[in-house]
């Protein structure tokens, strides 16, 4: 009797011990579960901060890279211009204030489509954009500087507040007017200083009217005239240097019947300028 009451008891001791650690195990695995979720709530609400982090880094650095390439292509195209106007195109990028440049001249300064100034125009807005660089076009017509300033034709330059000026200062006019060269000067003078009165930081860009066939006296006035800007400090842009010679034929390739530029004509100055201000 009291064998089989040991065994029974032994028996009794090994199922409590075997529910014991099966209700034990049951109890880890339900907590497993109950922690699983919670952990993987953590780990995606982290890989979701994580997702929306890396567009913005992204982002961040594209519009860095972008900001970084356009202040190179700034730098580059300007390689050709005056220290001044090198500083001026920079400034404009990185302060998004876009300079305000005026073409002024006589009647070989048009502002027609296809003319000189409309495709040097064109191609400041393709290489640099509105938020650097604003074209305006003012022509006084078949004027000579005489009575341009007589008539002072020259304030609407002035009412623009420009930052640069590319003036042509009615060369040809003058030579077929007759204006003598001091007369000029003065009226010169008296155009920049209205434009320096409006704004005192504006740069002034001379440049003659284009060339004719066979000149005579116009040449040796444009050189007075390149003379003038030298002793001034002004920066003179030479654009003959890519017309054919006076005295050749194929000048008369680039000119109309009144001696002003040509489609072709306009073609050629406008590269030799477009390459002044966007340099390749």
């Amino acid at each position: 009797m009291k064998t089989w009451l040991s065994i029974f008891i032994i028996l009794l001791c090994i199922g409590s011990i075997v529910a014991g650690n099966i209700h034990w195990n049951h109890k880890l695995a339900t907590k497993a579960k109950l922690v699983q979720p919670e952990r993987e709530s953590v780990v995606a609400k982290e890989q979701a901060e994580q997702a929306e982090q890396e567009p913005a880094e992204n982002e961040t650095s594209k519009e860095k890279e972008e900001s970084g390439q356009a202040a190179t292509d700034v730098a580059a195209y300007t390689k050709n211009l005056p220290k001044e106007l090198q500083d001026k195109f920079s400034q404009a990028e990185s302060t998004g204030n876009p300079l305000k440049l005026v073409i002024y001249g006589s009647d070989s300064t048009p502002t027609e489509k296809g003319a000189w100034p409309d495709l040097l125009s064109e191609q400041l807005q393709a290489a640099y954009g509105d938020k650097i660089v604003s074209t305006t076009v003012i022509t006084a017509g078949n004027n000579t500087s005489l009575a341009v300033a007589q008539a002072k034709d020259y304030e609407k330059v002035t009412e623009l507040k420009p930052d640069i000026v590319l003036f042509e200062p009615f060369t040809l006019k003058d030579n077929t007017g007759k204006i003598a060269m001091k007369d000029r000067i003065i009226s010169i003078e008296k155009m920049i200083a209205s434009w320096k009165a409006s704004n005192n930081d504006v740069t002034i860009l001379l440049q003659p009217a284009n060339p004719v066939h066979n000149g005579v006296f116009y040449p040796k006035q444009v050189d007075e005239l390149k003379a003038y800007a030298e002793e001034q400090k002004l920066t003179y842009i030479n654009h003959w240097e890519s017309w054919p010679k006076t005295e050749d034929k194929t000048m008369l390739d680039y000119l109309t019947s009144e001696s002003l530029p040509n489609e072709n004509g306009h073609k050629l100055w406008a590269d030799y300028l477009i390459d002044y201000f966007i340099a390749k």
